[in-house]
């Protein structure tokens, strides 16, 4: 039930970056960097949208379904292997996307963002709490 607990606090954490970046680019108001890094490098740069959508509603979405998707492992328990393996193919791409991201950043725009490297390091300990979480069920 711990693991449980924990994914629910990672994605509630994912919706609060998440939405944080969106709310502040929907306002455009420079993002508060707690390392006083331009994080505008990164959020405006031709990589901050991926087939037209930018990448902060992306990851909203992400992390939306997923909490939805861990409630429904609570709420429908039959449902839970099934779900559980649904959540790993999913975490297992947006760690995939979070990499290449981050690969972007360091590589292409050598600048990085904050908030971007926060959801990156959400997105793998969210993978790794469900393979935990598959093995248990």
């Amino acid at each position: 039930m711990q693991f449980v607990a924990t994914f629910i606090v990672l994605a509630m954490g994912g919706i609060a970056d998440a939405g944080y970046l969106s709310c502040k680019h929907r306002q455009k108001k420079p993002l508060a960097c707690p390392l006083d890094h331009d994080c505008s490098q990164v959020t405006e740069s031709k990589w901050a949208r991926t087939f037209g959508v930018r990448n902060e509603t992306l990851g909203l979405l992400y992390y939306a379904i997923m909490l939805a998707g861990m409630l429904g492992t609570l709420i429908l328990p039959a449902f839970a292997p099934l779900l559980l393996k649904l959540m790993l193919l999913a975490s297992s791409g947006a760690l995939l996307f979070s990499a290449f991201l981050v690969g972007i950043q360091f590589a292409v725009i050598k600048d990085y963002c904050f908030y971007c490297m926060i959801s990156a390091g959400i997105n793998l300990m969210m993978f790794a709490n469900t393979l935990v979480l598959l093995r248990v069920a």
